[in-house]
């Protein structure tokens, strides 16, 4: 399920980033980096779930 997430959310920011410039592509990659970085912290690893 958050492979998909991580998938999904690469491909769209990817494509906002080309469709834009100046300020407005900066405060997305921002928001990409951010969005990833929330979903793979809110990962645990398999041997913690236990």
């Amino acid at each position: 399920m958050k492979q998909w997430l991580i998938i999904l959310c690469c491909t769209v920011f990817v494509a906002a980033s080309l469709l834009t410039s100046g300020l407005t592509r900066a405060l997305i990659d921002l928001a990409a980096f951010a969005c990833l970085l929330w979903i793979v912290l809110g990962m645990k690893p398999e041997s913690m779930k236990q």
